[in-house]
């Protein structure tokens, strides 16, 4: 099942940069999030902790700002089916925001020894 598929095509949706990043996202419960990232088979296509999978859902760790990902879910853009307000409303959105916010950061590529 694809879901969340943040492109980053959705920051040119109408939503001005200045205007996504002043938005603080609603109040979410972290731990209902991941049973909802979870049940709707996120991690399906955006990996367990949103690293991406590199094929089929980009990386959603660390999230793009919330109305961003309320649009992508409400109208998306790519292969990821609509979730609309019936099926995952505002709130379970905030859930999974909170608990995408929530996982640690991944590491800078540069201090990355492998890499190097």
């Amino acid at each position: 099942m694809r879901c969340l598929a943040l492109s980053a095509a959705v920051f040119t949706l109408g939503l001005g940069s200045a205007q996504a990043q002043d938005y603080a996202p609603p109040k979410g419960d972290a731990h209902a999030g991941e049973a909802l990232f979870q049940r709707f088979g996120c991690y399906s296509c955006h990996g367990s902790w949103g690293q991406g999978s590199g094929r089929d859902g980009p990386r959603i760790n660390p999230p793009p700002a919330f109305p961003v990902v309320l649009q992508q879910l409400r109208t998306p853009r790519s292969e990821m089916p609509p979730y609309v307000a019936s099926v995952i409303p505002d709130q379970g959105v905030a859930d999974i925001y909170a608990y995408l916010a929530s996982l640690p950061k991944p590491p800078d590529a540069k201090t990355i020894k492998a890499l190097q």
